[in-house]
């Protein structure tokens, strides 16, 4: 089975949605890349409803309900939960996110087919507007996992996500201001997005939602990076080795030109490691954030001038960094970019860059 990433799989939730097909989709993927996140975003962007099923914590009963005697017909019926979408409460339209599908128990599974299959459970209809989105994990991810009968899983449209670094920056770092070291280390180290390794004994594991939590933890500007406190929470979101590499490549910084020199137009000694390349291209990224939020009237004369500069700085660059310079810039605003670069920037050089780079607009 091909695995695509994060935004492709938003893609064809969205695809569901706007062509009102009700087949179920179930996700399937590691921790902590982002699969919850982006079903609560895609509720967030279409104004619908969002009932979050974390279906490992149910049991059978609770998922269909209680048998009670219906003495007038002399039959039993179910009393649905109220955990399920209610039209009156919850709203005409939504999602039905059944998460930890894989890691429940069969007879819980087995509850949840009727409702995957018919839209129904004993005496529950799903709102004839909502969708239902299972998420899960693989059998290698090493978490709990139990393995759903050729029934069920045959009523899924069914895929395998995977974490990518370009567009978990494009579509959630810079949207929620990732702290830029954190942003800087996963450019030096793409490998440590998500760094487990199934079949080991370590309960720590860097993930995007761990780096989430350091972001956090160095936006409180907290920034010392001898303290062992700091330390120890870094530690313990993403495991020791991945700590200390961290925190050794967050003291270079001590040692970088001024991002205030770059932005200004200065000559500065472009530095030969690459781990420091990797903190300034991420230094002035961060000074050019504003430009997310941005359109073309909003950007003053003095905004235009460091937009400039940064290019300029940016275009002195190897190639392979300046091309994850632009693409990062681009993650900001890609509209507005790429307006900027064809309607204001004068200059024959970025001109014949873009030109030969143009997939950086994709």
């Amino acid at each position: 089975m091909s695995t695509i990433n994060i935004e492709q799989f938003e893609k064809i939730v969205e695809f569901n949605i706007d062509n009102n097909i009700k087949r179920a989709i179930l996700g399937l993927g590691p921790s902590g890349i982002g699969k919850s996140a982006v079903i609560k975003q895609i509720t967030q962007k279409k104004n619908m409803g969002l009932i979050d099923l974390r279906l490992l914590l149910y049991t059978e009963t609770d998922f269909k309900g209680i048998p009670f005697p219906n003495k007038e017909e002399n039959r039993t019926c179910w009393l649905p939960n109220d955990i399920l979408p209610d039209e009156n409460r919850d709203g005409k339209r939504g999602i039905l996110l059944i998460e930890e599908l894989t890691s429940a128990p069969k007879r819980v599974q087995a509850a949840a087919y009727q409702l995957i299959q018919d839209r129904k459970l004993g005496e529950y209809t799903l709102p004839n507007n909502w969708f239902i989105i299972a998420l899960g994990n693989r059998e290698d991810d090493n978490g709990v996992f139990v393995q759903m009968p050729s029934p069920l899983a045959n009523r899924f449209e069914i895929h395998t996500i995977g974490y990518d670094l370009d567009v978990w920056k494009k579509n959630f770092a810079y949207k929620v201001d990732i702290n830029p070291l954190v942003i800087s280390y996963l450019n030096f180290k793409p490998s440590a997005l998500h760094n487990f390794i199934p079949d080991s004994n370590t309960m720590i594991f860097a993930s995007p939602r761990t780096w989430q939590a350091v972001s956090d933890i160095l936006n409180t500007d907290n920034l010392d990076m001898d303290d062992d406190i700091l330390r120890y929470k870094i530690e313990g979101n993403v495991g020791e080795i991945e700590c200390n590499s961290f925190l050794q490549f967050c003291k270079l910084k001590d040692e970088l030109v001024s991002v205030d020199d770059i932005i200004l137009g200065k000559e500065v000694e472009i530095p030969k490691e690459h781990d420091k390349i990797y903190l300034l291209i991420g230094s002035v990224i961060s000074k050019l954030s504003n430009i997310r939020d941005m359109n073309m009237e909003s950007m003053s004369d003095e905004f235009m001038d460091i937009f400039t500069n940064s290019i300029n700085f940016f275009l002195k660059l190897k190639p392979e960094f300046t091309i994850l310079a632009l693409k990062d810039l681009v993650s900001l605003n890609k509209n507005l970019v790429k307006r900027l670069f064809v309607e204001e920037l004068d200059n024959d050089e970025i001109l014949d860059f873009i030109v030969e780079n143009d997939y950086i607009f994709e």
